[in-house]
């Protein structure tokens, strides 16, 4: 007796190159390459200042200025997300990693923008306390503007909700600016030029 079993058909899966060059997986590949330049700029601010003492100290003040940045990212944007996803606020993961990618790629323009003076005066100013204090100046001024990029994009998202519901989410979004201002202060005050190290 032949006992033939039904079989199923499943549809040929789209090859790598068809997935790779599909609109969303572009989109998502164009954030990540802002988000990983604006990092790389941060760095450049942090080789600027890296510039006072020379030798490793390049090094650690361009992981550590890109650090800041990189840490409000990864440990912020997704419970962020999260958050905000409980209140039912219209957000996606794509739009999320949209905005973040924006906001940190405007910070890394800033502190890029920033770098050469930056240099010149950490290389001039004698007194430790003088170049701590323009360090902390240049990081504030550049994580400021990336946390203003960010909520006004996350603002745009939430314009259609009743007003409770956009209560809510504002209420979140102070406790993450909180949140992201004492988490990239923390990982920026391990930079030698902020601890006083001529």
């Amino acid at each position: 007796m032949d006992q033939s079993f039904p079989t199923t058909y499943s549809p040929p899966r789209p090859s790598l190159a068809v997935r790779l060059n599909a609109p969303e997986t572009r989109g998502a590949m164009q954030e990540l390459v802002r988000l990983a330049a604006g990092l790389g700029l941060a760095a450049v601010y942090g080789l600027a200042l890296g510039a006072r003492s020379g030798g490793v100290a390049l090094v650690q003040h361009a992981l550590g200025a890109s650090a800041g940045l990189a840490a409000v990212g990864v440990l912020g944007m997704p419970a962020l997300f999260v958050l905000l996803s409980l209140v039912n606020a219209p957000v996606s993961p794509s739009a999320m990693l949209s905005a973040g990618a924006r906001s940190l790629a405007s910070a890394g323009f800033v502190l890029a923008g920033l770098a050469p003076s930056a240099a010149l005066l950490a290389v001039t100013i004698e007194s430790p306390e003088a170049a701590a204090f323009v360090t902390r100046a240049g990081l504030t001024l550049g994580g400021g503007i990336g946390l203003f990029q960010l909520l006004s994009s996350l603002r745009s998202m939430l314009v259609e909700l009743p007003p409770q519901a956009r209560l809510k989410c504002y209420g979140l979004l102070l406790g993450f600016c909180l949140f992201a201002i004492m988490l990239a202060a923390r990982v920026w005050y391990v930079l030698p030029i902020l601890k006083g190290a001529a």
